[in-house]
């Protein structure tokens, strides 16, 4: 029989982002530097430039009706104790996990400024896997 992800109790991290799904996160005024534990922040790369719809194959689905869908996106930093994803790898997770950061800036590898529109930051454990796009 398979598991039910929203019934699998969590690891203990540091950092616990389950009490604050139903936030959003944003600081006009700083930019990230580092994450700790094993937290990750990730753009999404399924979404519509207005952060209202995801892409399924070729389909636009409103996000409003599928709360609890999957979701695509890119690693663009990670805590120290993440283990299994690096910067640049797509993932695949819940959507419903995690905190929805819109326009973030963060300091990526090569010490530049940066800014993400649509994103996420999601403890690893939230992760279903590593995913790369198949060309057909």
């Amino acid at each position: 029989m398979s598991a039910n992800i929203d019934q699998l109790a969590p690891t203990k991290s540091l950092i616990d982002l389950t009490k604050y799904s139903s936030d959003e996160f944003t600081l006009p005024d700083h930019a990230i530097t580092d994450l700790f534990d094993d937290l990750i922040l990730a753009e999404y790369t399924d979404v519509s430039q207005d952060g209202t719809a995801i892409k399924r194959g070729e389909i636009w689905v409103p996000l409003n009706s599928t709360p609890k869908a999957w979701r695509i996106g890119k690693v663009l930093k990670k805590g120290e104790n993440t283990k299994n994803v690096n910067v640049g790898q797509d993932i695949v997770f819940p959507s419903d996990k995690g905190i929805p950061i819109t326009k973030l800036q963060y300091v990526d590898e090569n010490g530049d400024t940066q800014r993400v529109e649509h994103g996420v930051f999601l403890n690893e454990e939230r992760l279903f896997g590593a995913v790369a796009q198949v060309s057909e």
